[in-house]
């Protein structure tokens, strides 16, 4: 019998199931959120996709700087999908819908660049008009 073969045998025997990592004990993992904004946060939410009571501000009197993060452990049986959402100073807002904190712990929120403007073609210049003849 080949290694492999007698190890699954062995595990079978003894109960034991072999899996990859399951998305509840993923959740156990802190997730980061990154301020990948200009400018400091005051406040950061969280809800689960699809749920409208947002958390309370998990900043607390903290204040998020440009480049840093928070670590949040979001506690087991929490879900995967969330929509999150950060305060900056100013008063503006970002918010990132559904992320999935279960594929990657870490979440960037900056802001999400501007609709791109219709492109403007010049007419061409108008002709002049005919001169009347007599």
């Amino acid at each position: 019998m080949t290694a492999p073969a007698a190890l699954l045998r062995a595990a079978a025997l003894g109960g034991i199931l072999l899996l990859p990592m399951a998305p509840a004990q993923a959740q156990n993992e802190p997730v980061r959120f990154f301020n990948r904004t200009a400018q400091s946060a005051t406040a950061l939410y969280v809800v689960r996709s699809g749920h409208t009571a947002w958390s309370g501000n998990l900043l607390g009197r903290n204040v998020l700087a440009p480049g840093q993060f928070l670590s949040v452990r979001l506690g087991e049986g929490a879900g995967c999908r969330f929509d999150i959402r950060l305060a900056l100073v100013d008063g503006t807002e970002v918010q990132r819908r559904d992320a999935d904190v279960c594929a990657t712990r870490s979440v960037d929120l900056a802001p999400q660049p501007a609709p791109a403007a219709p492109a403007v073609t010049e007419a061409p210049p108008a002709s002049p008009a005919p001169t009347p003849q007599p």
